[in-house]
């Protein structure tokens, strides 16, 4: 191939489905519209999801599995690992799109230029840190619906519609969901844990909010089709099923999924599942590691290994918290650090991931937010992670 021409691939996480388009360099970078709306979020698990024009208009993508995302769009996803990879209008002439976390690592790929339904995060979602995907461009505009909607301000949301960072994680108990609702749950806040001597590394002292992560790891782009991933975590005995009947789950009717993450294992895999493990079904990425997802709208949803029986990382799209899509009365945010950034080192995602990881820290800074306890601990050297 001459410099004169770029090969896209894209390819899910488990590499049943690998598609290439050629491309010449001077159509890159590829123009992006990141979606930041609700269903979005909880189709993906991801806090936003972007698509680009694939070349290929003509791709056969038949031996995907469709998901009528909505009357208009479809998406197409890997039945086995769970990623998804495109998505199309059903409108004639409409332009087949493909997920941007597919995309292998290349140089000046992808450039961020709209993000749109950024009104749906009500506290901004990740639009506060993916501004500058590529060094080239201006910052990437806000639009509250379409890009022919209001357009937000750099300083908005004002601190003042934002929750206090060091209040106590509420409300006790916060829905966990996907676009279709085949996995419907529940996550328990931590305050629970208030009296322990010590506590687990994914909870703050003093708010018990739980710990959230941004994370450039290539298998988790993948899984979510998101550039950068957005994890937090929980044990398993605070994720649970809602009640089915009036008046509903409280704490003292509380009924966790399972005790261990081999329990849940076990549980989703066997021929006789329960029911209210609903759609929720595993792609064993490494011997030592399951990644959990709707096998029918493709969100993922935890991410399990074994080392860390008790736990699970959870997608944060899920979340249907009041406080907004980052779940700020929930979650206490590591702003200023991103994980396996070896992972895109060479790549566009390395610019993408530097500027994550500084404008979130000047965000943290102008919002006068503290850096969060495990975040501390890392710096200072400890890289324990009590359970």
């Amino acid at each position: 191939m001459s410099n004169d021409t770029v090969e896209l691939v894209a390819q899910c996480l488990c590499k049943t489905h690998t598609f290439k388009a050629t491309v010449p360099a001077s159509f890159l970078p590829l123009s992006v519209t990141t979606c930041h709306c609700n269903s979005c979020r909880h189709a993906t698990g991801a806090l936003y999801l972007s698509d680009a024009d694939w070349p290929n208009q003509n791709e056969d993508i038949s031996a995907l599995e469709v998901y009528d995302f909505s009357p208009n769009l479809q998406e197409f996803f890997c039945k086995s690992c769970g990623t998804r990879m495109f998505c199309k209008d059903r409108k004639p002439g409409s332009k087949l799109g493909v997920i941007t976390g597919t995309l292998q690592n290349a140089p000046n790929l992808v450039r961020y230029d709209n993000h749109i339904f950024v009104g749906d995060t009500r506290d901004g979602g990740a639009t506060m840190y993916l501004r500058k995907s590529h060094p080239d461009a201006k910052p990437a505009r806000r639009f509250s619906k379409h890009t022919d909607s209001e357009e937000y301000p750099e300083d908005w949301p004002s601190n003042f519609d934002l929750p206090d960072p060091e209040a106590k994680a509420s409300p006790e108990l916060t829905p966990l969901y996907c676009h279709c609702r085949g996995v419907n749950l529940l996550l328990k806040s931590a305050t629970d844990l208030e009296g322990r001597e010590k506590l687990p590394f994914y909870v703050n002292p003093g708010s018990f909010k739980y710990l959230g992560s941004f994370d450039a790891c290539d298998s988790c782009r993948i899984s979510f089709g998101a550039d950068i991933t957005t994890w937090t975590f929980a044990a398993l005995d605070h994720i649970g099923f809602p009640a089915t009947q009036h008046p509903g789950t409280t704490p003292e009717t509380f009924e966790p999924i399972a005790k261990t993450t081999f329990d849940l294992k076990a549980a989703v895999a066997s021929e006789t599942k329960d029911s209210r493990l609903g759609t929720l079904e595993f792609y064993q990425s490494s011997p030592d590691v399951e990644r959990y997802f709707c096998s029918k709208c493709a969100a993922s949803v935890f991410y399990a290994v074994h080392n860390r029986p008790s736990i699970v990382d959870i997608g944060v799209g899920l979340l249907d918290h009041p406080s907004g899509a980052r779940a700020e009365g929930l979650i206490h945010w590591s702003y200023g650090s991103v994980g396996r950034t070896e992972d895109v080192e060479g790549s566009w995602r390395e610019h993408l991931a530097r500027c994550v990881k500084e404008d979130a820290e000047k965000w943290r800074l102008q919002r006068g937010y503290p850096k969060s306890a495990r975040r501390i601990q890392v710096e200072s050297g400890d890289t324990t992670m009590h359970m």
